[in-house]
């Protein structure tokens, strides 16, 4: 856990900042102390944010560990302080040759709330939007 406590650094945005769009690579683990974050889609060149986290929470932690792009829109709301961990860094915490007890459970709660708090969400609320757009007589 010293690791991580030593390779923090200090991190503020200003609000309506765009942190991620779709299918950019993402390259640090955000942690937001203080301030609301909203996590969307974009669809015709529009972007609908359908979950909103206020403080204490962490951005970019699923991607980081599995080497995913990042499928989602994520932007601030409000103002945000708090941390961000690089890649790099964030990889060799999770790396299981180092800490393999960390590694484990950190894997596993990573990818369990990725999967139920955002992915299955925000992908319902993009399905339903698509499926208006499936229903409009003038869409092809």
């Amino acid at each position: 856990m010293l690791y991580l406590l030593t390779n923090l650094e200090p991190r503020q945005e200003e609000p309506n900042t765009m942190l991620f769009e779709e299918l950019d690579e993402i390259r640090e683990v955000i942690f937001i102390e203080r301030g609301e974050c909203d996590v969307g889609y974009e669809i015709n060149k529009k972007k609908k944010f359908v979950i909103r986290y206020s403080d204490s929470t962490a951005i970019g932690g699923y991607n980081c560990t599995f080497n995913k792009r990042a499928i989602f829109c994520y932007r601030t709301k409000t103002l945000c302080e708090g941390y961000s961990v690089r890649k790099k860094n964030w990889k060799n915490l999770v790396d299981e040759k180092y800490y393999p007890n960390i590694a484990k459970t950190l894997k596993k709660n990573v990818e369990n709330d990725y999967l139920k708090n955002i992915k299955v969400k925000v992908l319902q609320c993009k399905k339903k939007h698509v499926a208006k757009y499936h229903g409009r007589h003038d869409y092809q």
